[in-house]
């Protein structure tokens, strides 16, 4: 009678046995997932992601420069060349990425992008013109010409994106 009692007994751990291992089989792959959290929805149009990582490029480079004259960051000629570099050529492919209107419904574009396509092309022209006009060699130089640059992408969120 005994060795029945022995052999549930055993199942039953090694059930469980098995379930930690697949937890913990399974934890690497999910910790390397990004977190979703519900204040963020999911886009589905390709074209609004490929936008959308478009303009994430731009952030990314846009921070670096404002991280060093911020001095969060060491200033850096090569770096500052390279982000700025980046922006151009960001900000140059803006009317391809916005050309056709795809929208998703928690795309932040406003269709006042295509409703108004000249002002807005006309926006991402000055945005590409004040890209190029950064002056990443110095220090002093670089903190007098970002601004520019960080008022002309202000002024064109303002009127074409969505707030969250």
């Amino acid at each position: 009678m005994t060795r029945p009692t022995q052999t549930n007994a055993m199942r039953r751990a090694g059930g469980r046995w098995r379930l930690i291992a697949l937890f913990l089989v399974c934890l690497p792959v999910l910790s390397g997932l990004p977190p979703l959290r519900a204040d963020e929805p999911v886009v589905r149009d390709e074209a609004v992601l490929a936008r959308q990582a478009t303009m994430r490029q731009a952030k990314a480079a846009l921070g670096v420069l404002m991280d060093m004259i911020a001095q969060r960051r060491r200033f850096d000629r090569a770096t500052a060349r390279a982000a700025q570099a980046q922006l151009v050529d960001v900000l140059d492919t803006l009317p391809e990425m916005f050309g056709d209107p795809y929208m998703d419904r928690h795309s932040r574009a406003r269709s006042l992008i295509w409703q108004d396509w000249g002002q807005f092309s006309a926006a991402a022209d000055a945005a590409a013109r004040a890209a190029r006009d950064v002056r990443p060699n110095r220090l002093p130089t670089l903190r007098r010409s970002l601004p520019d640059l960080m008022a002309t992408c202000l002024a064109c969120h303002r009127r074409f994106r969505r707030e969250r």
